[in-house]
């Protein structure tokens, strides 16, 4: 027992202790692997030349090789409920307060507040699938099995 909590106090993993989501979340804000937490998740911004390629994932990491996407739609989730879920439930929000507040007009040009939707979907597209990937990889790590060539 003496051995096991001297390993905790240096920094390693204990198998009774699970990992905190919050690394997870914070490696997710700033697009980089859930697993070591160094490579990106995406393309740099300056290497982006196409719509298609700002928010496709790269194939997975090339220091520790965790898999990105893991399966043909995997990122279903994170773009309807996260994505558009957001920001359908902040357009609504911000257009119950305009009625609410200002009363304006079917034609009142407040309703303008509303046409950044759907850019906002395509800005948040990359934090969608990174926050979804930190989550899915804290409730389920797929890592690859360490095998002992000791033999």
């Amino acid at each position: 027992m003496a051995q096991q909590s001297a390993k905790d106090h240096d920094g390693s993993k204990s198998p009774d202790r699970a990992p905190k989501l919050w690394p997870f979340l914070r490696r997710a804000m700033f697009w980089r692997c859930p697993e070591c937490g160094l490579s990106p998740i995406f393309l740099p911004m300056r290497r982006v030349r196409t719509v298609d390629d700002w928010p496709r994932p790269l194939d997975g990491c090339p220091r520790c090789g965790y898999a990105y996407e893991r399966e043909q739609g995997y990122f279903l989730i994170a773009v309807w409920v996260l994505n558009y879920g957001v920001v359908t439930v902040l357009g609504l929000v911000t257009g119950f307060y305009i009625l609410a507040r200002y009363h304006p007009g079917l034609w009142s040009p407040m309703w303008l507040w509303l046409l950044p939707a759907p850019l906002l979907n395509v800005v948040l597209a990359r934090h969608a699938k990174a926050i979804f990937l930190a989550v899915d990889h804290y409730c389920d790590p797929h890592l690859k099995a360490h095998r002992d060539d000791r033999d």
